[in-house]
């Protein structure tokens, strides 16, 4: 037992350790989008650019393919993809695992937490951008923002903790067991087809189960429900809530276990 409260304290610690230094990650992150897009004249933008343009034009499809209105179709799809994009990028960077920042690891001692979060915020600086894309679709075609759509802002918080925090375990995982990258990757686009984005959960009908148990759904949810006028349900912040003391409990006991491993598999 004392051994297990040890493990769980020094997971904790090297969390701890990681947040409060935050000037290193966040000055890693945004170097990292400077180097990136240093030749680039609009940098980031192109990727909003892409990303826009794979949203009309899947937008358009689907919701033929589905026989949905355009006008609440778009929106739906729209936030939906968006935010499962920026989910699916922290996972899959998370899935190289630690081999990207080897050369930092073996000379300096720095907290493991700090290279999630330098990848974190480098794809939240692309989210940022790519949120412009659904301003544009909700005021363009869907019923536009309201104050409903500020609670987004803690929600956000919420999904971002559980990522960062899933990331940890992800990056553990995949520097002790390489071959396990691809498996991550197939894994993450399996998700992606059973978590409503592309579809509706109505359209499943009697087996909405299938989403329902499904907590990638719930947190796209957090996001996309007041963007869309409608409150987060009771079950989608359970879902959050749990989910974030679990990944919590795993986090930091892996850390705590193998984080004086993790240089020597690199």
């Amino acid at each position: 037992m004392r051994n297990l409260a040890r493990t769980f304290h020094e997971g904790f610690l090297e969390i701890k350790h990681a947040l409060s230094n935050h000037e290193q990650w966040f000055y890693m992150a945004m170097q990292d989008t400077k180097l990136r897009y240093r030749r680039s004249i609009i940098g980031p933008w192109w990727v909003a650019i892409s990303t826009g343009i794979m949203v009309l034009m899947l937008g358009f499809l689907w919701s033929h393919i589905f026989n949905q209105a355009i006008v609440t179709y778009l929106p739906y799809f729209a936030i939906g993809f968006v935010v499962w994009g920026w989910m699916s990028s922290q996972v899959l960077d998370s899935a190289s695992g630690y081999f990207q920042f080897q050369g930092i690891i073996k000379q300096i001692k720095l907290p493991f937490p700090i290279f999630n979060l330098r990848c974190n915020l480098r794809q939240g600086i692309i989210l940022l951008h790519n949120s412009l894309i659904i301003a544009l679709v909700l005021l363009l075609v869907g019923h536009g923002l309201s104050f409903l759509s500020l609670i987004t802002i803690p929600n956000l918080l919420l999904i971002q903790f559980n990522l960062t925090l899933l990331s940890i375990i992800i990056a553990i995982f995949c520097s002790r067991y390489q071959d396990m990258t691809q498996v991550v990757n197939v894994v993450t686009q399996i998700v992606f087809f059973f978590t409503p984005i592309l579809w509706q959960i109505d359209s499943i009908k009697n087996k909405a189960y299938l989403a329902e148990w499904n907590p990638i759904y719930h947190w796209i949810q957090l996001i996309r429900a007041p963007l869309l006028g409608d409150l987060p349900t009771l079950s989608d912040y359970l879902w959050s809530i749990f989910s974030l003391i679990g990944l919590t409990f795993l986090a930091t006991y892996y850390l705590g276990r193998y984080r004086s491993r993790i240089a020597f598999w690199l």
